[in-house]
């Protein structure tokens, strides 16, 4: 992300800067032919226009971000930098929204198997809601493993035996996923742990791009048929 704080000289450079970084950056991703169709469940700003929920295709030409809806209607946005990625999550494509005063503004852009396009940034005192494309389309399949090492393992161990260093720095014994105890539990009431915590576990969350949040349904789902593969 970029955070630029500069005073007089040095903020003319760093406009000077930014400005010719986003002429350069335009040139390129025009020849990308980079884009991704998903329907936006509430209103959100792009740019300097406030568009309604509906579907829209996202696509980089020459002029930066253009984004078309259902009906046709042109809105186009300033590509301001790449964010690198992408990983396991964000390769399907995602939208990031900054929450200011109540509004929803489109931050990022990440297209399908690219690298991130950064729109907006708010530097400090706000929420952000991300949307993942996956979770908009419901007959996706996920790697459950890949969601697993990346949430669960880290204290559950990545064969579900558990990891001592989680037990002492949490200061108990977390519970070994591959356990009767754990095992014996319907898929309805792992889905309610993982989505919603239990005791001192919290709701299960993932990093990404810098902020976290929770798994989309069926990523949870996939994570549950994995689990049931480490029973003893």
């Amino acid at each position: 992300m970029l955070h630029l704080e500069a005073r007089g000289a040095m903020a003319r450079e760093l406009v000077a800067f930014a400005l010719v970084t986003f002429f350069a950056v335009g040139l390129a991703f025009g020849q990308t032919g980079e884009t991704v169709r998903a329907t936006i469940p509430y209103e959100f700003t792009v740019g300097s226009k406030v568009l309604p929920a509906g579907t829209y295709t996202f696509a980089v030409d020459k002029m930066g971000l253009k984004v078309e809806s259902a009906s046709g209607t042109v809105t186009r946005a300033a590509i301001v930098s790449r964010l690198s990625g992408p990983n396991e999550f964000l390769r399907d494509g995602s939208f990031v929204f900054d929450k200011a005063g109540g509004a929803l503004i489109l931050s990022e852009v990440w297209m399908p198997g690219a690298d991130g396009l950064l729109l907006h940034s708010i530097p400090k005192g706000h929420n952000r809601e991300l949307l993942l494309a996956s979770s908009l389309d419901q007959n996706r399949t996920v790697s459950g493993k890949a969601a697993y090492n990346l949430t669960c393992g880290r204290c559950h161990g990545l064969d579900g035996n558990g990891d001592k260093r989680a037990d002492k720095f949490f200061q108990t014994t977390i519970p070994r996923l591959s356990s009767a105890e754990v095992q014996g539990k319907s898929d309805a009431e792992l889905k309610e742990i993982i989505s919603k915590g239990s005791g001192a576990m919290p709701p299960v969350e993932i990093d990404e791009s810098g902020f976290r949040h929770r798994l989309p349904a069926q990523d949870v789902d996939a994570v549950i048929v994995y689990v049931r593969t480490l029973k003893q």
